[in-house]
């Protein structure tokens, strides 16, 4: 391809560089010197024709602007057609500004971290629970911590049932526990996720009402108590804890397990750990709960709890393991 361009042909050949302004107005006038002698020679430099007389002079001088022109057009149309060939005849060198290319790497987001993708330290001291971790069973799971005198009996049967399964503390019970400036983050086994106040946990111990012996294991309890009022308010348990916190905790000290046996342990999120067995199977030293008269107890080690005490053997109500 040809490296002219049209501009650099226009301006090689400037006209009046080539030309002269004075040249490119068609006067009548006589030069300086022509001009003393003009009265005497007039006649001689006249002629008549048709049209008047014609300054012989100023025909001179435009037919050599015309011829100059002419040429110039000549040379124009030349070039033009050498470009539009691709003939190179002495090609005005063309320097192109070059543009640096700089290689972009492709867009890779940095992603923030989810809140509660974190490590746990099974040693960390978080306030609202106690020092229990790494999976410590209750010093006493009967009357260490037992139900007052609301009808929350369910959510005490899997608390406890939970406590012995997988340690006490909720840090071993949920898969990570977490404390921000002004709540708790938690998330459970299930995948579930709580975010629960300072306030909503002061809220829910205190209107758990639970009693015991152990201080730490109250504490744990009513923190597990919390957690799981959070998530009945999340899920809308009873069709009217979805109001408001308190009327999660109302529909947790109202009796459960309407549907079934079992939903307390879903709100601590072990639905894969559970599973329906006869209460022959409790009998026999299989961890779980068993409901029967409108009343829920744990079983431990072949025993129900009573009220903070150690009872004798189930032998009939429904029954749920955790495993």
């Amino acid at each position: 391809m040809s490296h002219y361009l049209i501009r650099d042909i226009v301006r090689a050949m400037d006209i009046k560089q080539a030309v002269g302004v004075d040249m490119l107005a068609v006067s009548h006038e006589l030069p300086a010197p022509l001009k003393r002698n003009r009265q005497a020679t007039y006649s001689r430099r006249c002629i008549s024709n048709a049209r008047g007389p014609v300054d012989r002079l100023a025909v001179g001088r435009q037919a050599k602007t015309a011829n100059t022109l002419l040429a110039l057009f000549a040379s124009l149309v030349t070039q033009l057609r050498s470009l539009i060939s691709g003939e190179q005849d002495e090609p005005c060198p063309v320097n192109p500004h070059r543009v640096k290319r700089e290689l972009v790497p492709p867009f890779s987001p940095t992603l923030e971290p989810d809140t509660l993708a974190f490590k746990p330290n099974a040693e960390a001291d978080i306030s609202g629970l106690s020092s229990k971790r790494g999976g410590a069973k209750p010093d006493d799971i009967w009357g260490g911590f037992r139900q007052g005198p609301d009808g929350n009996c369910v959510t005490v049967s899997a608390i406890k049932a939970a406590m012995y399964r997988f340690g006490q503390s909720p840090t071993d019970i949920y898969q990570q526990v977490a404390k921000f400036n002004d709540g708790y983050l938690v998330q459970m086994r299930d995948g579930f996720k709580v975010l629960l106040t300072d306030k909503e946990l002061a809220y829910g111990a205190r209107n758990a009402r639970f009693k015991g012996r152990d201080e730490g294991m109250v504490k744990d309890a009513q923190f597990l108590f919390a957690v799981s009022a959070k998530r009945a308010q999340m899920e809308n348990n009873d069709g009217f804890a979805a109001r408001s916190y308190q009327a999660a905790i109302r529909s947790l000290n109202d009796g459960e397990d309407e549907r079934g046996p079992g939903e307390a342990f879903l709100r601590l999120g072990l639905r894969k750990h559970m599973r329906t067995v006869s209460v022959h199977e409790l009998a026999r030293g299989q961890l779980g709960m068993c409901n029967r008269r409108g009343h829920s107890v744990a079983v431990i080690n072949g025993r129900e709890e009573i009220w903070g005490r150690k009872g004798s053997a189930p032998y009939w109500g429904d029954a749920i393991a955790l495993v």
